[in-house]
């Protein structure tokens, strides 16, 4: 129970008077602000609002400022379509089993992000499915083979009878194989969706796994067989996260490479194929005829010394020289800042002096061609927003956009529609910069002055829609590829209500 009265409010009582009663007059309605869909699962985000019975009606009860109630949101089953807040989807959503709706709903979120790429089924071709699963059980069976195989090779060179017949040997080699498979599926899950948009930096980082990989498995040589398993699947597991974003990143390299407008991408690969196996037979020539000379350990270790440094310059100096005119965030960052400052987009080599990591990060402010802005793309409602209040001022004055924009944190955070394509992107970008710009230079801090933080909102959203086309008409003058954007795309896509864009908004 809720008491008070007249002498503890003072004078101004009569201006709290429907905000302070009794508890059993108070009654809650729940209002679906945001629906968000990541990996085939959906969560609501949803404002609780007071309503206050008196006698002379009802009255809703909310604070116009920043600081309203904690933004709150729930998981929903696929078979709750209805997220407008009725009461009937409410009490399912209560009747659930949450501890069982829990553990399956992230086992099957989890096993969605390990192997469907993001957006499926919608971002990919409609025979995905069937040729994928005919797929696995080529490869099933082709590594069940492979297996014996194996063990048919370990006994034919004379491995010990009893061990090779019992296949001893090659059980620890499968298993060596296995794990290092298992590890390679959670790297692949916590880190695939960056693959297109930083394949330089993880090609440098695959080949420094591999060397990793490779040292690990040279150890096997003098340590003892007890260590063999776990040093060689570990090893293993290096050398398998190698291949797979190797696979990666070198098919973003062929796409780039394919600049004939008939279409040669197969062509290229397969020019890359033999050129890649002429230089592997040779270096296999080079191995035999090293370890011809001896099969000490130090002569191992003194020869992977040599040639491991060798091969990470190689790859340094490669990655250095491939030119990518694709616009990755780190480039999208620095072009739009450029045009918000000089109303001019610049080229590819111009560029170089702002960024480090192979043109796929962006120098840290307080250094020379630093951006100070900080923008998060794709990000969830619950990281970009802290109340219920916040929300619906965003959506009021953004809701006919394909993205949502709040400075929080010291972080901009840019959340997308579902209906959202590459233009939303780089039309999301280019009002975040400018966004965080009018905030610094008018030294507005949305805690403080949350109207005015507002107001700056609507005007950086006007002048986006104002510059965006020219934006975009001197990036194609620059011939950058406008037509994609490559960024960490975790695939979470929003929904709200009154969300309507204009078809003169959409390329």
């Amino acid at each position: 129970m809720l008491r008070c009265t007249s002498r503890t409010l003072g004078a101004n009582s009569h201006t709290l008077q429907f905000r302070l009663v009794s508890r059993r007059w108070l009654t809650t309605q729940k209002t679906t602000l945001l629906t968000e869909h990541t990996y085939g699962r959906t969560r609501i985000y949803t404002s609780l609002t007071t309503m206050a019975k008196g006698r002379a009606g009802t009255v809703k009860a909310r604070i116009a400022s920043p600081i309203g109630n904690r933004l709150a949101w729930e998981w929903l089953q696929p078979k709750d379509s209805d997220t407008s807040g009725q009461a009937s989807a409410w009490d399912r959503q209560k009747r659930r089993t949450a501890a069982g709706f829990g553990v399956l709903g992230s086992i099957k979120q989890n096993m969605r992000e390990m192997f469907l790429p993001v957006g499926y089924p919608d971002s990919v071709h409609s025979c995905y499915k069937r040729f994928h699963l005919w797929l696995g059980l080529e490869t099933y069976v082709g590594s069940a083979i492979g297996v014996l195989c194996s063990q048919a090779m370990l006994a034919s060179l004379g491995l010990g009878a009893m061990e090779a017949t019992g296949g001893a040997v090659a059980i620890q080699w499968v298993l060596k194989d296995g794990i290092g498979e298992i590890g390679k599926l959670f790297f692949i899950k916590r880190y695939a969706s960056s693959f297109d948009s930083h394949p330089k930096t993880w090609k440098f980082v695959c080949e420094l796994l591999s060397s990793v990989g490779s040292f690990l498995q040279l150890c096997t040589s003098i340590a003892s067989p007890k260590l063999f398993l776990p040093l060689a699947a570990l090893g293993n597991t290096f050398e398998l996260i190698h291949e797979s974003i190797w696979m990666a990143s070198h098919m973003t390299f062929t796409k780039h490479f394919a600049a004939s407008p008939s279409g040669n991408v197969g062509d290229i690969v397969a020019k890359d194929d033999a050129q890649m196996s002429s230089a592997h037979l040779l270096g296999m020539l080079s191995g035999v005829g090293l370890i011809s000379v001896s099969h000490s350990p130090l002569f191992l270790f003194g020869a992977f010394a040599v040639l491991s440094p060798i091969n990470i310059w190689a790859t340094y100096k490669m990655l250095n020289s491939a030119e990518f005119e694709i616009l990755n965030q780190a480039k999208l960052m620095l072009l739009s800042k450029i045009f918000i400052d000089t109303g001019k987009v610049v080229g590819y080599e111009a560029l170089r002096n702002r960024e480090i990591g192979f043109g796929e990060w962006i120098k840290p402010s307080g250094t020379p061609g630093g951006v100070s802005a900080r923008i998060k793309l794709g990000a969830s409602a619950s990281s970009a927003y802290s109340n219920t209040n916040e929300v619906e001022d965003v959506i009021d004055i953004m809701q006919h956009e394909n993205y949502l924009i709040n400075y929080h944190k010291g972080t901009m955070w840019v959340m997308f529609h579902e209906d959202s394509r590459s233009n939303d992107v780089i039309k999301a970008v280019l009002h975040a910069n400018k966004f965080h710009d009018m905030l610094a230079e008018q030294n507005i801090h949305r805690d403080t002055a949350w109207d005015k933080y507002n107001e700056i909102l609507k005007e950086s959203l006007e002048w986006s829609k104002e510059h965006y086309p020219t934006f975009v008409a001197e990036l194609d003058s620059k011939e950058w590829q406008s037509n994609a954007v490559y960024w960490n795309d975790s695939g979470m896509r929003l929904s709200w209500e009154g969300h309507d864009v204009k078809e003169e908004n959409i390329e």
